[in-house]
């Protein structure tokens, strides 16, 4: 499995958030609409993920 830990990578996925909040879906709403759970959302969010939960993120945030 491949895990987000590059500075680069988390600055990126910080924008994650921006776009999810730009987009009017909460953590709830994203975890329902990728299948994951809040937490690797979260994660992910944060920077700290895995590299397959971005695109699955990305996908619903197109």
């Amino acid at each position: 499995m491949d895990h987000v830990s590059n500075p680069q990578h988390a600055e990126a996925h910080t924008s994650l958030t921006s776009r999810r909040l730009a987009k009017g879906y909460s953590l709830d709403d994203l975890a329902i609409a990728t299948g994951l759970t809040v937490e690797e959302i979260t994660s992910t969010e944060e920077g700290r993920g895995l590299a397959n939960h971005v695109g699955r993120i990305e996908g619903v945030l197109k």
